[in-house]
């Protein structure tokens, strides 16, 4: 069955509600793939295949009754959630220490949807604790490895998840997003990874899949989401904004450039009138990082008292940080944040989607030790390069990360397709023509990891 394991989740689907695939039969070819790469790889520290098998023979067993014409219905697909989501009797531990064998009564309304449309939660994937940080490390459950390369980063926060799907271990994998999360490890990792737009009331995090193309990342999408499938057929936008570094304010490493001007070179030969034009970023950056460490505070604050010294350092400052915010300067980064977007949507008006790199730099060295930062080197150039998610969380827009050729070292190079806010449907369609459009230099998943073994004191199966 490990030929299966080259197909994509659309095909894999379509495989199984005709019968032709049960979901016992992919839980065994992932189970032996997890076996396989999880020692090179650390994506999925904490596994529950045992409790997906249940799963797995309950769909099997109805599926006389099951929904095999619903478009939207994953019958039995495994997938991967990030270790911040509740699974119900699984481990919920933000790779923080203090919260092994916090173990969960019932699961996150995220997850149930996700089992109501047939996927199979097979294992959790790494993050740094509690989300913070730029690479994906934690005191309990070790270093994630990118398997394109072991020794270079695979980003943060949803590097578990990403790599996860580069990897071969599953077809889909939910991961979230705040300022970057998900989006800059879906381009270290030569995958796809969505942002949908906010959600009523603003949040600055968003959930959404990571996938190995965009048509499974739509299907997946859609169980996460809990609403209808989408008719993802390509539609190439007429009018295409691009920049690579916000007209010289963003330092972009000169081969990530070069790939990214490539691409919007194929995508302007298709037919697709392409301009460069670079949004004014403003004063947007400081109020991402006050709003940013505000959402920490409220979010984590009671654990992180909770757990004291065993909660890490960098979680305890970015706490520490939000709760020294006067409401003053919160209330003028909202303000901020409300005058970006107006600003940046009008962009809209002339264009039906704006390109940038995702991450303005290929993957940097992991550092020695368990620290979830680059060295200070490479510390400085991603948050000079930050800006190119950050601006999309501030606008409220979603986005797009789409694969779109290597450095000369091999490592994949992310394309950012950013849309207008509340038009995911339309951003998705543009996506997947685009992805046809840049075809040939889409890295080949899955990928077998190279040398090098993650760094992991120990990791958890549940039954």
């Amino acid at each position: 069955m490990r030929e299966v394991l080259a197909l994509g989740a659309t095909a894999v689907v379509r495989a199984l509600k005709r019968g032709e695939l049960s979901p016992l039969e992919l839980l065994d070819a992932v189970e032996e793939r997890i076996a396989e790469v999880e020692p090179a790889v650390g994506a999925l520290p904490v596994t529950c295949l045992d409790r997906a098998r249940r799963q797995a023979k309950e769909i099997a067993g109805r599926r006389t009754e099951s929904r095999v014409d619903d478009p939207g219905w994953l019958g039995g697909l495994p997938v991967s959630v990030k270790d911040m989501v509740d699974v119900s009797g699984v481990p919920t531990t933000y790779g923080s220490p203090g919260l092994r064998g916090q173990v969960a009564a019932v699961s996150d309304p995220l997850v149930e949807r996700i089992e109501r449309h047939g996927g199979i939660v097979v294992g959790k994937t790494n993050l740094p604790e509690f989300c913070s940080g730029a690479d994906t490390v934690n005191p309990l459950h070790g270093r994630t490895r990118n398997p394109w390369d072991p020794t270079v980063s695979c980003g943060a926060s949803s590097g578990g998840a990403a790599v996860s799907v580069a990897a071969g271990e599953v077809w889909c994998a939910h991961g979230e997003d705040t300022a970057g999360s998900l989006r800059i490890p879906a381009a270290f990792t030569g995958v796809v990874g969505l942002r949908p737009s906010p959600a009523a009331g603003g949040a600055l995090e968003t959930h959404g899949p990571l996938a190995r193309d965009v048509a499974d990342a739509a299907l997946f999408h859609g169980a996460l989401t809990g609403g209808p499938p989408l008719e993802l057929f390509p539609v190439l936008p007429a009018r295409v904004a691009f920049t690579a570094g916000y007209a010289g304010r963003l330092p972009v490493e000169p081969d990530v450039a070069r790939v990214f001007t490539a691409a919007v070179g194929r995508i302007a030969r298709a037919g697709c009138r392409t301009q460069e034009h670079a949004p004014a970023l403003g004063s947007m950056q400081d109020a991402c990082l006050t709003l940013i460490a505000h959402r920490a505070a409220r979010r984590y604050g009671d654990l992180v008292d909770q757990l004291g010294d065993e909660a890490g350092p960098l979680i305890r400052a970015e706490v520490t940080s939000g709760r020294s915010l006067s409401e003053e300067q919160l209330l003028a980064a909202e303000l901020e944040r409300a005058a970006f977007a107006k600003s940046f949507g009008t962009l809209f008006d002339s264009y039906d989607v704006l390109l940038t790199p995702t991450m303005g730099c290929a993957p940097w060295p992991v550092p020695d030790g368990p620290s979830p930062l680059p060295a200070d080197e490479h510390l400085l150039r991603v948050l000079a390069l930050w800006p190119l998610t950050t601006a999309v969380t501030m606008a409220g827009c979603p986005a797009v990360s789409l694969p779109c050729g290597r450095t000369p070292a091999g490592l994949p190079v992310g394309l950012q397709l950013i849309g207008a806010p509340g038009r995911d449907t339309a951003l998705l369609r543009t996506a997947r023509a685009i992805e046809e459009v840049l075809g040939d230099v889409r890295p080949p998943l899955p990928v077998t990891p190279g040398a090098g073994t993650a760094v992991r004191p120990g990791a958890e199966a549940v039954a």
